[in-house]
C-alpha cells in the first residue's frame, strides 16, 4: 500500500505543472499518512484546479465518516478499480492526479522497520494517478473532497521496499491532462495509463525513522534528508 508521501510546494513551480491553476499560498506537506490532507489536480468545466482533499476516498454514497473507515480505500488497485462499488463511479469520471515529491516505503521486521524515500532520480516532483469524490454529510450538508491513490504491480526499485510488492501508478508529464479528461471514460483508454514506471529513473535512500514516529512524528524538509550521507560524515569525527 502506498500510505505515506511527501508533497512540498515545489512542484507549483515546475513547468510539468504550469497547467494547473494553483491556489496563491500552496503548503509544502512532507510527512501525509492516510486521512490527512494533501492538494490534488483536477478537471472542473476547461479549468485544471487545485483543491485540498482527505487522502481517503469516501464514496458520494457514504451514510457517514465512520462507516467510509470501515473499508480501505486510500488505495484503489488498478485491477480492481473498474469494478469495486467504492471506485467504479469515480475511475470513469473523477480522475485525479497528486503532486508528489517522494514516495515513502519501510523495510525490515516490525518493530523496527527502516523508512525509504523513493523519489525521481533528479529530485523533481512528479505525479501519481489518482480518483476522487467529493462527500456530503447527510446530516450537516457539508462537503468533503477525498482521494484514493491507483496502485499496480512493483517496478524492480519498489519491490524491494513493499512486501506486497505495489507502487502508485506514476503518469508521464506529457499526459497529465490527458489523464484528467473528463471524455475518456472507457476502460480499454483508462487502463493504457496502467503501466510499470521505469525503475532506472528513480532512486531509493533512507530516511529517519521518526516519520514514522505516532508521538513525535518528524515533519518539515528533514524527512527528505538522506540519512546514509549523515552517518557517512559523522564517522568521519
Amino acid at each position: 500500500m502506498c500510505n505515506k508521501f511527501a508533497q512540498s510546494a515545489r512542484w507549483s513551480q515546475t513547468n510539468a505543472f504550469r497547467f494547473a491553476k494553483s491556489i496563491n499560498e500552496v503548503p509544502a506537506r512532507y510527512n501525509i499518512s492516510f486521512t490527512e490532507g494533501a492538494l490534488i489536480i483536477l478537471k472542473q468545466g476547461s479549468d485544471y484546479v487545485v483543491e485540498d482533499a482527505m487522502f481517503w476516498l469516501v464514496p458520494s454514497w457514504s451514510q457517514s465518516l465512520k462507516a467510509a473507515f470501515e473499508f480501505t480505500t486510500f488505495n484503489a488497485k488498478s485491477e480492481t478499480v473498474f469494478e469495486l462499488k467504492s471506485f467504479k463511479e469515480s475511475i470513469l469520471q473523477s480522475r485525479c492526479i497528486i503532486p508528489c515529491d517522494a514516495i515513502y516505503e519501510t523495510q525490515g521486521p516490525a518493530g523496527n522497520k527502516q523508512p525509504y524515500a523513493i523519489r525521481m532520480k533528479d529530485d523533481e516532483p512528479f505525479g501519481m494517478a489518482g480518483i476522487y469524490s467529493c462527500w456530503i454529510d447527510p446530516q450537516t450538508k457539508e462537503s468533503l473532497q477525498t482521494f484514493s491513490i491507483l496502485t499496480f504491480p512493483a517496478n524492480d526499485l519498489f519491490a524491494l521496499y513493499h512486501d506486497k510488492k505495489r507502487m502508485p501508478v506514476l503518469l508521464p508529464p506529457e499526459r497529465y491532462e490527458t489523464w484528467l479528461d473528463k471524455t475518456m471514460n472507457r476502460k480499454e483508454d483508462i487502463s493504457k495509463f496502467f503501466q510499470p514506471f521505469p525503475p532506472e529513473k528513480m532512486r531509493a535512500y533512507p530516511v529517519s525513522k521518526q516519520i514514522l514516529s505516532r508521538k513525535n512524528r518528524l515533519q518539515g524538509e528533514r524527512c527528505l534528508e538522506d540519512i546514509s550521507s549523515l552517518e557517512k560524515s559523522e564517522s568521519l569525527f
